[in-house]
């Protein structure tokens, strides 16, 4: 079962993003045409992002027509359908009729097939800008799987803006996590497991100004220490660069490879950063990302 908070769309501020991603991800929503996925597995969030960016472009003057399965937010101003495949009524169906309406922005709730892919990407080319989601572990691991679904490599260049992948880890009991000291060992292990990045490195000087917490437990918590949830992002920004990878049909590592000279951190990296907020701490971001 699944049991939603609220009905109302969370404000885009409030997502958990850096910094530096948000204002990244805010300039991808003022475009006027273009593509935006946002990927993960089951239950990480993606139709909660989707429909913050919805809501912080969503103006009078703007057309949003939206198709979903099923529909868990509703937001004023928009336009939401919800799919019945037993009837007929798929993703694809209800893309094609919304682009006969001419709409400004178009969500659709999840790529499952090659057919939405397709004509996910040609709405993109065609001056409407698309929000979709799809279910992928990463954002560079998106470009090979939808170039895999038989996608052509120059419209998908041409019309993606930007990939999200997201996941969401524990956060610690406000109540009751405890700040401590870490030792050089756990220094050296926070930094060999964020790796190198060639903007954003993490060295020791971070540590300084860093307060690391970690689980204690109270009634709040159910003494386990950890109370709600956090989201650590991987924000991939289609450049030119990133672009001539997709027309060759590039392998993941050089696509990922490219983002991160461009400021692209991994989920790992994002999550680590986290940690040194004091947030969470690396044995929960460790349970939900790889690398």
């Amino acid at each position: 079962m699944r049991i939603l908070a609220s009905v109302e769309a969370m404000p885009i501020d409030k997502l958990g993003l850096r910094e530096e991603n948000l204002e990244a991800f805010k300039k991808l929503l003022q475009m006027p045409y273009g593509l935006i996925l946002v990927v993960g597995p089951t239950g990480s969030g993606k139709t909660t992002t989707l429909h913050a960016a919805l809501g912080y472009i969503n103006t009078p003057n703007k057309k949003i027509w939206t198709a979903e399965d099923p529909v868990e937010i509703v937001q004023e101003g928009l336009r939401q359908v919800q799919v019945k495949p037993k009837i007929g009524l798929d993703f694809a169906r209800v893309l094609r009729s919304f682009l006969r309406a001419d709409p400004d922005i178009i969500m659709i709730g999840e790529t499952r097939d090659e057919e939405t892919a397709r004509t996910v990407i040609e709405a993109s080319l065609t001056g409407h800008l698309v929000f979709t989601t799809l279910h992928t572990n990463s954002a560079p691991e998106t470009v090979t799987r939808l170039l895999g679904m038989g996608m052509d490599p120059y419209n998908f260049a041409d019309a993606l803006l930007g990939i999200l992948a997201q996941r969401l880890a524990k956060r610690l009991c406000p109540n009751c996590k405890e700040p401590y000291q870490p030792s050089e060992e756990e220094i050296d292990l926070l930094i060999e497991e964020y790796g190198e990045h060639p903007t954003t490195p993490l060295t020791r000087e971070a540590f300084k100004e860093a307060t690391l917490f970690k689980p204690r437990g109270c009634s709040s918590c159910n003494n386990t220490g950890y109370k709600g949830r956090l989201a650590i992002h991987e924000l991939l920004v289609a450049n030119d660069e990133i672009r001539e990878l997709i027309v060759k049909n590039a392998p993941v590592h050089e696509i990922r490879d490219a983002a991160m000279r461009a400021g692209m951190l991994t989920l790992k990296q994002d999550g680590i950063w986290k940690v040194l907020q004091g947030l969470t701490d690396l044995k929960q971001i460790r349970a939900v990302s790889i690398r």
